[in-house]
Formats: C-alpha cells, structure tokens, sequence
C-alpha cells in the first residue's frame, strides 16, 4: 500500500497534477505530523492528503519530511500562542513535548493511557514557558475534563514536567505511581484537576521546584502501593535521597480537598522554606499510619504558613495529631504560623497511645507562632489558646 501511494505521489507529482508548493500553501497542524508518523509505521494506515505530508516536494514520503514538519512547527510564527487541539494519546505527546511559550493546548474529552504510546512510563516534557507567556495544558471541555492514565498504580508518572512556568488545569489523573511530578519546574501550576489511585505521591514539587501552585485539586485514593510513601502532595525530598535539589521553596497549596490519602496530606521536607496550605480540607480516612504517618500535614521545612484549614479525624486511630513538626536536620522545621485552623480530634488523647494528648501541634522541639485555631475534642469546638494543646515549650501566642 505504501510503496504504491508512494508511487502515485511521485507520478501525480511529476504530471503536475499536484502543486509543488502544496506544502507551504496549507496551514500545518499538530494532527499532520502524527498522520505523517503513523503511516511510515504502520503498514495498516492510509493518507487522506499525502501530497500536503510532502513538506519537501521530492515525490516521496519519508523521515526528512517528518523532520521538516517538526522544524515548521518550532520556527513558524504561528506557533507562539497557537491553540492545539488532542484527541488521541500520540497527539498529546507530540503537543508537550514540542509545546512553546504562550501555546494552549487543549485535550478533548476521552481517556488517554500513555502506556500505548511507545512503551512510554510517563508523559513527560522539558518545555518552557515564560512569565508573559506560559504553557497551558487543560480541557477542551472543563465540564467532561479528560482522563490522562496508565494501567498500573505501581510504575510511572502520569505527567512529569522539568520546564518552568505551566498551568495545568481541568484533568483528571489517575492510575500510575505517581500522578503528577513537577521536577525543576518553578512557576508552575495544578489547577481544578482530580489526583486518583496513586500507589505512591499524588503530587510531587521536587528537584528544586519553587514558586508553584496547587490549587481547588481533589486528591484521594493515594498511596495505594506505598502507603508509607501515599502523600496528597509531596513538597521537596528527604535528606535521605540523593540526586535531586533539596530547595522547593515558597510552594502554595491552596483549596484542595484530600481523602482517603495513606500518609500525611502535605508532607512538606527539610531545606524547604516558606510554604504555604490554607483552605484545605482534610478527610481522616484511609491514613494508614505506615512510615510514622499520623497528621494531616507534617513539616521538616522552615517559615511555613499553616492556615485557614479544615480537618476531620473520622474516627482513625493511626492520626495522633492535627499537624506535626520534625527536625529531620539540625536547624529546620521552625518558625512557622498556623492560624484559624479547624480540627475536628474528637478525643483528647490518642486512640492508640491514649497517654498521648492529641495535639493540634506536635513539635516538641520547634519555635512556632498560633492563633485562632480551633479544635474538638468530642465535646464541640473551644480555641485552642494554651499549652495543653502545643507540644513545644517555644510557642508565642498571637494577638
């Protein structure tokens, strides 16, 4: 089929039955170069218009043509601030991969496993945008937003991405090891999307990305796997772990919702400084106490901004406090803020250690600063306003 094509291509070509400038007569478009790469592949496939593929007029289709396509569509004008429009999974990897500043790429409903696209374990892409001009990915249809997914909650990344200043928003990812990974990506955003059945982290800010924003997501059913490792979002590394910047700083997570989440909902790590969460609301159910995971948010990083928050224990015994701070490295996890934060314990001590009190703050260790944080304990909301509440020795009360 194809040696034939080919040939009527050629003959139609040189009786001038076809343009020689039919290529740079037509608008080039995403979907063009993945017709063009399918049917050099796949023996099963035909070409509505082989003679636009022949971007170089030669009468033959072929990898240089494949080539000259990718060239356009990087060194064409038209491609700062084009929208591109995916509807299948080929065309969203090609879309990220080669996206530029200012591009919006807009994903039509449907699911989308990137397993089937060449053995992929991730979509992933080291694209930048700019300050002026970030790189969009979301819905065309924010109402029927689009299921980005792999086959296996123990391997891969639904999405990782390395280039600065993205927003993504109106998707739904689910079904890998990890749902979305921002490496070295500052300015970055996660916007109105659902993370789901993850065996491990829902969301990771890793490898020195700063800057960035989580916000309105819901986050459940993580940790599937790993659940010591099952975190909502997962802000820098552990000093245990080599080969990734450990400064993720002055991260936001703003509105999300978390439930059925194994570890903590934030885990925010050591040499880390100024992250905020506020108008969060944390669901108790499914933390599974696995890796010394036993709070809504854990914090090793320094000048956090707690606040505004929602929790509710549910009945679960493995939470042993609201928020806690460790001191994973000498000289981190302090002064920190948390206020008019609602908690409902629903005891006053542990379910399992029942001589532990159960803390709004555990940081024994830590200087922190507290106000208008209201807690129950089984008997309706009171202000949490004195030591029976903080373990530390260090905690200034604000006015």
């Amino acid at each position: 089929m194809k040696r034939i094509l080919v040939k009527m291509l050629t003959r139609a070509l040189l009786l001038g039955t076809l343009p020689m400038s039919a290529a740079a007569d037509a608008t080039l478009q995403m979907s063009d170069l993945v017709a063009l790469q399918r049917w050099l592949v796949q023996a099963d496939t035909t070409m509505a218009a082989p003679e636009y593929a022949d971007r170089n007029a030669d009468g033959v289709l072929d990898t240089i043509d494949v080539t000259r396509m990718k060239r356009e569509l990087l060194a064409s004008e038209t491609t700062v601030g084009r929208v591109i429009s995916v509807t299948n999974i080929e065309e969203l990897f090609l879309a990220v991969r080669s996206a530029q500043p200012g591009d919006r790429i807009e994903i039509a409903p449907g699911t989308y496993d990137y397993t089937v696209y060449q053995g992929a374990q991730k979509i992933d892409t080291a694209a930048e945008g700019t300050a002026d001009a970030p790189i969009t990915l979301t819905a065309a249809d924010p109402s029927n937003p689009p299921i980005l997914t792999g086959t296996d909650e123990s391997n891969g990344y639904v999405l990782q991405i390395t280039g600065d200043y993205w927003i993504v928003e109106n998707i739904h990812f689910t079904k890998s090891q990890k749902g979305v990974v921002f490496d070295n990506s500052n300015h970055s955003i996660l916007r109105n999307c659902e993370v789901s059945f993850t065996g491990s982290e829902g969301v990771a800010l890793r490898d020195g990305s700063s800057y960035c924003l989580v916000q309105n997501c819901n986050i459940h059913d993580i940790g599937t796997v790993t659940p010591g490792y099952g975190e909502g979002v997962y802000i820098g590394s552990s000093v245990t772990v080599s080969g990734f910047a450990y400064g993720c700083d002055y991260n936001t997570v703003d509105g999300c919702t978390f439930k059925n989440v194994a570890a903590e909902h934030v885990d925010v790590k050591e040499y880390t400084t100024g992250t905020k969460v506020f108008g969060c609301t944390f669901y108790g159910d499914g933390m599974t106490g696995a890796n010394f995971a036993g709070s809504f948010i854990d914090i090793a990083g320094d000048a956090c901004a707690v606040y505004d928050n929602v929790g509710y224990r549910n009945g679960n015994s493995n939470i042993v406090a609201a928020f806690e701070i460790h001191e994973q490295v000498d000289g981190w996890g302090y002064d920190c803020v948390f206020t008019d934060n609602t908690l409902y314990m629903e005891q006053p001590y542990g379910a399992v250690d029942t001589d532990r009190r159960m803390y709004v703050i555990d940081g024994w260790f830590a200087s922190f600063s507290v106000k208008n944080n209201m807690v129950d304990y089984g008997a309706g909301l009171v202000e949490a306003n004195s030591w029976e509440y903080y373990n530390s020795d260090y905690v200034t009360y604000l006015e």
